[in-house]
């Protein structure tokens, strides 16, 4: 279909600011980017977009920021294994998300996609690859709880008429990782210690300019209330930390540990989170129970229906820590050098 205005909610985000480019490269229709007031626009720099301030839990602001559209992306979300207010996720999650599917039936919009998470399906063992057809089996994690109900709702929207075809997203990695994710603390955190440490578990990882180009080939071919795991390979927590050991030229030993042996850090980040310091800890015992049961894919079913292609871990892992490094995320003198001239890669 060709869009005659697009907005695209949670815009400025690692996954949705690439969502815009591919827009952008794919389409003439002007995009419209849907951000918190006070966000981070870096990933927008340079982009002809219309930038339009706003809030998912003010309905208002919702309503207007939809006004004239007529193919809406919705990425804005709250992701979190803890906050000092849990429930901001259930009501950007689920209650705003609630509000721009009824906002796009009133105003009769002509698709929608919408990104979910594979956490929608994922946890399901270690030996286990979860499909669309998975069980939800995260329910300790409130983010994943969010998430599911808000991906029931869209379900239920498309059973009312709503055009909204579903996307699920496995790990991203990449350029552009303004937060940055867990994946890509991952990486940055490597060079800030003089030993490496992975964690047994097993999770599906994809390029976040792949993931981008996922959501396009769902507006394109994706089937109304259908929904798409968007994702790569799997690997290993340890596997991961290996290549990016080789790609960065990291000389350093490596512990492997078992989910449960962070216990004790985990309960004691937490209490430090919540009485002294209100940052995000390092990790969380929901966190370390989702490690124990996994996030292992199938992603066939965008490969064969969307006709979704993936490129190699590696050069997800390589391009994610040259934009560290471009944007002083990393500072080690051998890397910045390593590094030197990177060019962004198209999505």
């Amino acid at each position: 279909m060709q869009p005659q205005k697009v907005l695209v909610t949670g815009g400025a985000g690692f996954i949705g600011s690439h969502v815009v480019r591919a827009l952008l490269k794919t389409y003439s229709a002007p995009v419209r980017v849907l951000h918190l007031p006070k966000e981070n626009l870096l990933n927008l720099e340079g982009l002809d977009v219309e930038l339009f301030p706003g809030d998912m839990t003010r309905p208002e602001q919702v309503e207007a920021a939809l006004e004239g559209c007529d193919v809406v992306f919705h990425l804005a979300a709250v992701y979190a294994l803890w906050l000092p207010d849990m429930s901001l996720m259930q009501r950007v999650n689920v209650d705003g998300a609630n509000t721009l599917f009824r906002l796009c039936l009133e105003k009769g919009v002509k698709r929608v996609v919408y990104t979910s998470s594979f956490a929608c399906y994922a946890g399901q063992g270690l030996d286990k690859a979860c499909t669309e057809e998975s069980p939800f089996n995260l329910p300790e994690s409130y983010y994943s709880r969010t998430k599911y109900e808000s991906h029931k709702l869209a379900e239920a929207y498309a059973r009312k008429g709503l055009d909204i075809v579903i996307v699920c997203p496995t790990c991203p990695i990449g350029p552009g990782d303004v937060a940055p994710t867990p994946t890509g603390r991952v990486l940055v955190e490597a060079f800030d210690t003089p030993v490496l440490m992975g964690i047994e578990t097993e999770s599906n990882y994809i390029d976040v300019r792949d993931c981008a180009t996922g959501h396009i080939l769902a507006l394109k071919k994706g089937r109304t209330g259908e929904s798409y795991i968007l994702g790569g390979e799997n690997y290993t927590h340890p596997d991961i930390v290996r290549r990016l050991q080789r790609i960065a030229g990291l000389h350093r030993r490596m512990i492997v540990l078992k989910p449960e042996w962070l216990r004790p850090m985990a309960k004691l980040g937490v209490w430090l989170a919540e009485h002294v310091t209100g940052k995000a800890p390092f990790t969380t015992e929901v966190e370390l129970e989702i490690a124990k049961k996994g996030l292992i894919t199938d992603a066939s079913k965008a490969r064969h229906e969307l006709g979704l292609q993936v490129r190699p871990v590696e050069e997800s892992i390589h391009d994610a820590l040259a934009w560290f490094v471009e944007h002083g995320y990393i500072t080690d003198p051998e890397l910045v050098q390593r590094f030197s001239g990177w060019q962004r890669a198209a999505a």
